[in-house]
């Protein structure tokens, strides 16, 4: 569905000369992440709507985006799996943040150095459809580890400040790292 459209609005554009035949697959696939990403927004704002939890919606998107976009992992492949996938986390995320809220100091420590294993240990993982060249992942390796970096930081002044929150980032978090760990397992299943 978000081909179509996106491949409709390339049509669209074309037609009017607005760009080049050529470049129209180009068009397409940037249209098909606007949508994406439009599609995502939304599940985010409904749910947090729904849940009442807005803020941590947005905080699990922004921290999830972020972080993804510089040390990969698991991608479905199709839009209608990764937003249904999106959507689940999330959901996941948001429930999970209101059950642990009495969690400690010390265990949400530990589920933050889950995720910096992961990160030292895997990142970044390139996407099959989007290599990327042995230069930009030492590039991407340490901004992933410069973004971790920060997410403690942050994590440590919620914690203190608003708990609510730094259990919402460390669930995004373990679940970015869940994602790295699953796409390096299918990975190896596929060579075997």
């Amino acid at each position: 569905m978000i081909h179509k459209f996106a491949q409709m609005v390339a049509d669209f554009l074309c037609d009017n000369d607005t760009i080049k035949e050529e470049e129209k697959e180009i068009y397409i696939y940037g249209y098909e992440i606007i949508i994406s990403n439009i599609v995502n927004f939304l599940i985010i704002l409904s749910l947090g709507l729904l849940l009442h939890q807005v803020i941590d919606g947005f905080l699990f998107y922004i921290v999830f985006v972020i972080t993804r976009q510089y040390c990969g992992g698991y991608h479905a492949n199709t839009y209608l799996k990764c937003n249904i996938l999106f959507g689940t986390l999330c959901l996941v995320t948001l429930c999970f943040s209101n059950m642990l809220y009495d969690t400690s100091f010390i265990s949400l420590f530990i589920l933050f150095l889950i995720y910096i294993g992961c990160i030292l240990e895997y990142a970044p993982i390139d996407n099959e459809h989007k290599k990327i060249s042995a230069e930009d992942k030492k590039k991407y390796r340490k901004i992933s580890i410069w973004i971790s970096i920060l997410w403690s930081a942050v994590d440590i002044v919620l914690f203190c400040t608003a708990k609510k929150y730094a259990i919402t980032l460390t669930i995004t978090l373990v679940i970015i790292a869940m994602l790295m760990v699953i796409e390096i397992n299918r990975r190896k299943e596929l060579l075997e």
